[in-house]
């Protein structure tokens, strides 16, 4: 199993993306634990580095492309105290993200 993450959004609310992560074969598992329909913003894979408390983001979902992070709006409360950070390809520097407007659900 492998540590990958998924944004998606709910039909009462379409314009608000929830990350949604786990350690899965495939990206359209994570969705198909998820009751209901959902709209999938993209997604990609993780590191959790529970020592230093980042999570790096990285790369893209075969099943559903490249992570549209402008849906990263409600983010699990168990990882509040993370620091998130995109790069497209593992390895490289990557980005810091803003979360100072994230809900944290």
């Amino acid at each position: 199993m492998y540590p990958k993450f998924v944004l998606i959004s709910r039909p009462d609310s379409p314009l608000v993306g929830t990350f949604v992560y786990g350690k899965v074969w495939n990206h359209k598992d994570l969705v198909d634990s998820l009751p209901g329909y959902v709209k999938v913003h993209g997604g990609g894979w993780y590191d959790k580095d529970d020592v230093r408390k980042t999570i790096t983001l990285y790369g893209g979902s075969g099943d559903y492309g490249s992570p549209e992070l402008s849906f990263l709006d409600r983010i699990p409360r168990e990882l509040r105290d993370y620091t998130f950070i995109y790069t497209p390809i593992h390895g490289l520097p990557g980005n810091e993200l803003d979360l100072s407007e994230v809900e944290w659900i």
